[in-house]
Formats: structure tokens, sequence, C-alpha cells
């Protein structure tokens, strides 16, 4: 009786051994086949140069308008609105009238007093003559001199000409108009370069310096120029920044006054590309994608530097200690930080 009590111990004992054994078996081979697999695809760092779109309006380089510097009447007009001219072309003629007699009365004047500086600096040297009526002589002359000088001057101011390469906008006088010192004569523009007023704010500021090269778009034309002004203070309303584009407008088919589209490249710098369906959130609402780090899923939060519609070029935190990284690419939603998984690797 007593070995049968034994027997069935020991069987008792072996079956319970067994049974453990075999339930430790099955719960190896499920951790094993419940590993999951996910698709990852290497992806290395590229030069990325993200931009700044600003909106503004085009305004002519000079507006001026030219005045006569003299009295008189206009005797000839050579000028229309809307038509453009070089540097130097004669607009207008104001009949010098008495003018020319002046600079001749003004010079018979100066040779006068000439002689009479150089009789008296001679007298002076030969002891005939004081220095006291030297200096008068010598005043007498420079004061006749500044007297034609002058005369020469209002002379050369009946001829009005054009200042600079520019369009004249608007003319004040006609023919036959009399004219007196100080009066608007013609209006001019000047397109070349044509100038975009811009303003930025205190982020885009920053990232903005003088010389950088601008792409501008008006109506359907593309045209390259460069910041030629940043404002150091901000408008005390609108807390922006003034900013000046200058493009070169040789032909004068940019007008002033229309819209612009500017897009300013900034400073290239070491970035991913990634597609957007890669984006997920963590459990704290962060950002970010999942990569394979140690064999394992990890989460890395991302800076999105620009969206263009295929994907995103990304910055990813402590981004100087990666050249690449093997994100995810099928599978991530389904799995969590710190887990081991299989990877089905794909080459860039």
């Amino acid at each position: 009786m007593k070995r049968i009590i034994w027997i069935l111990f020991f069987s008792s004992i072996f079956l319970f051994y067994f049974f453990l054994k075999d339930n430790e078996k099955k719960e190896k081979t499920y951790a094993v086949e419940t590993k999951k697999t996910v698709a990852v695809e290497k992806i290395k760092k590229k030069q990325f140069s993200n931009s700044i779109k600003l909106s503004g309006f085009t305004e002519a380089s000079r507006i001026v308008t030219i005045k006569s510097q003299v009295e008189g009447l206009v005797g000839n007009k050579d000028f229309s609105k809307g038509i453009f001219y070089k540097a130097g072309k004669q607009l207008i003629i104001i009949d010098p009238e008495d003018k020319i007699a002046k600079v001749k009365e003004m010079e018979a004047l100066l040779n006068q007093r000439k002689k009479e500086y150089e009789v008296a600096e001679n007298l002076f040297q030969k002891g005939f003559r004081s220095e006291v009526k030297l200096s008068e002589s010598r005043t007498n002359f420079e004061n006749a001199l500044a007297l034609f000088e002058k005369s020469q001057v209002e002379l050369n101011n009946t001829k009005v000409v054009m200042p600079f390469d520019s369009s004249v906008e608007d003319s004040y006088v006609e023919l036959g108009d009399y004219v007196k010192k100080g009066d608007p004569i013609a209006r001019v523009v000047d397109l070349n370069p044509i100038y975009i007023n811009l303003s930025a704010t205190e982020k885009e500021i920053g990232k903005l310096k003088l010389n950088q090269k601008a792409h501008v778009k008006i109506g359907e034309k593309k045209f390259e120029g460069i910041i030629n002004y940043i404002s150091k203070t901000s408008d005390p309303n609108t807390r922006n920044f003034k900013i000046q584009v200058e493009v070169k407008n040789p032909k004068n088919e940019i007008l002033s006054g229309l819209t612009s589209e500017i897009e300013l490249k900034l400073d290239p710098k070491e970035s991913f590309f990634i597609p957007s369906s890669l984006i997920t959130l963590n459990n704290k609402g962060q950002i970010g994608i999942k990569v394979i780090e140690n064999d394992a899923v990890k989460f890395l939060q991302i800076k999105i530097l620009s969206d263009i519609g295929k994907g995103y070029w990304i910055d990813i935190e402590n981004s100087n200690i990666y050249d690449n990284i093997i994100v995810i690419t099928q599978g991530h939603e389904y799995t969590i930080e710190g887990e081991s998984v299989n990877l089905d690797f794909k080459t860039e």
C-alpha cells in the first residue's frame, strides 16, 4: 500500500514538472510569435535652404521735380510726358534776354578791376601805394570776379536739362509761359533700379542681411534682386521692420506701385527630408518620428522646417549626433518606445 502511495506521489511530481516546462515553452513560443515586424529606411542628412516669403510694392528709386533757377520766358520746349530721356537732354530754354548782356557787362568790369589791381600791386612793390589801397584793389577784383561767375551761372541756367536718365511723369510749362525762380518745370521718375518696400516681423528680421539675394515675382514675371536696406528700428504700431529690395530695371518694364511677392533664401543647413505620413505624436502630445536605435523603437521629437507638399524638411533634437537615421516607414503606429521589433530593411 505504501509502495502504491509513493508511486502516485512521484508520478504527480513528474506530471507537475512536465506541465510547467510545457507552459514555459508555450510562453517562449508565444513571445517569439508576437514580435512585430516593421518596414524601415535609412535617411541621410542633406543640405536644405529654408526661405521667407514676403509681399510688398514697387517704388521708383528717384522722383524729382525740376524747377526753374532763373526768371524768364519759355522760349523753347523739347520734351513730352511719358517719354524716357537720357541725362543731359535739354528740356527747355528760358529766353536769356539781358543775361547775355549782363555777362558781357560783368566781364568788362572784371577786366577793369583786374588792371586796377595789377597797377596797385606794381605801385605797392615800388613803394608808391599803401597796403590798404592794395587790399582795396584786391577786394574790388574779387567782387567783380564773383559777379562775373554769377552772371555766367544765370546764363547757363536758362537751359534746363535732364539731371539723370529718367522718364517725364508730368509737365508744368508750355511754350511762351513766363516762369519765376523756383517754379516747377517737370516731374521726372527714375525706374532703374526699382525698389520694393517690404516689412518683416521680429522673428524674420534676424535671419536677413544686407546684399542678400531675393527672388521677386511681379505678376507672371520673375526677377532677381538684393536687399539694399534694413531699418534699425521697428514701427511702433506693428513692431515690424522696413526692408527694401533693389531690382535692376534697365528696360523700365517694372512700374512703380505694383504688388510684389518676394522669396528670400536663408543660409543652408543640414536637415532630414521625410514623407508626411511618418509624422506621429507621443503620449505628451509632442510631434516626432519613430526610429530604430540600439535595436529598439525610439521616439525623436522634431521641428518642421518646411512643408513642400511631397513631405517635410525636419530638424531633430540633438541633430548634431545624427548623420543618418533609421526611420520606421510602416508599422510605426503599432509600436511603442523601447519595444524590440523585427526589421524589414530597405535601402534609401
